[in-house]
């Protein structure tokens, strides 16, 4: 494999989002012969009862009964392992989400974990999913609906964000810093791989280098350039283990024309080189995925 695939949410629905309710084990090995993916959607899953696990870059994360969790359209991950698992499944377009709400979501923990709701919470997800998935079967059979689809999607990703807020360390809020991080990593995401500086993405926001860094640290804990290798890194180490590039053309593929810089890089970061990550983390396949 040459580039992880990318799964599109418009090849699945035409509404924007995909909802569904599971209540059926998957057969683990046809999950796994889908293999690794990004979406280029959230995803998001309320589970009612039961557990699953997937490996979303590079870590095992286990959702349990009563719990909510979402995967963010850059990360890479495989199809869900579930074990008698009941429950929500939410696919959206992040063009439908509020940029207030957006903000929370992508509140830069970077490592979001699954969130445990309360009884009383739990019951407000499934009635208002309930809704909007019979509204959303309403949708095949009358035309003009699709505002009130989009309007309970909203009501969905407002309650979201508020629980993912309640059980947040980070300061995500409307703030000039929050708001200005949460740009900050749209044009990282969209730029790492041909600016690498955080003078360029000060320039970008049109604030100074020093606004940008106090912005960051406030909201994330961490610096600017910090961020910038996290994300060289988390990319390259995606590359190294989902495809089949060799050191040089992940390097061009990162924007490093000198493959030496880049493997020197790696190995001030991680500790290893490049193909000693790769060679590593392909015999721990076996741990991360048991036959």
């Amino acid at each position: 494999m040459k580039h992880v695939p990318v799964h599109k949410l418009r090849d699945r629905s035409s509404l924007g989002f995909q909802l569904a309710f599971f209540d059926e084990q998957f057969d683990y090995r046809q999950s796994r012969d889908l293999g690794a993916h990004r979406d280029d959607h959230y995803i998001f899953f309320i589970m009612m009862d039961g557990s699953g696990s997937t490996i979303v870059d590079f870590q095992e994360k286990i959702v349990g009964a009563s719990q909510l969790f979402y995967i963010l359209p850059e990360q890479i991950h495989y199809r869900i392992r579930s074990h008698k698992a009941k429950g929500w499944f939410i696919a959206a377009d992040p063009a439908l989400i509020d940029p207030a709400c957006r903000n929370v979501i992508e509140s830069w923990s970077g490592f979001q974990e699954p969130i445990t709701l309360a009884p009383d919470e739990l019951k407000d997800y499934d009635l208002l999913l309930s809704v909007l998935h019979r509204q959303t079967s309403m949708q095949q059979q009358q035309a003009g609906r699709l505002s009130v689809l989009h309007a309970l999607l909203r009501s969905f990703f407002e309650m979201a964000a508020g629980t993912i807020r309640e059980h947040s360390t980070v300061a995500a809020h409307n703030s000039r810093p929050a708001m200005l991080s949460m740009q900050f990593k749209k044009l990282l995401n969209e730029n790492i791989r041909r600016y690498k500086s955080p003078a360029d993405y000060a320039d970008m926001l049109h604030i100074s280098e020093t606004y940008l860094n106090e912005s960051l640290k406030k909201i994330t804990g961490s610096t600017v350039s910090f961020w910038i290798k996290f994300a060289i890194l988390t990319e390259a180490k995606r590359l190294l283990y989902f495809t089949h590039l060799n050191v040089k053309q992940i390097a061009g593929e990162l924007g490093y024309d000198n493959h030496s810089y880049f493997s020197r890089l790696f190995y001030k970061e991680t500790g290893m080189t490049p193909l000693t990550f790769r060679k590593k983390i392909k015999g721990d396949d076996k741990l991360l995925f048991p036959l």
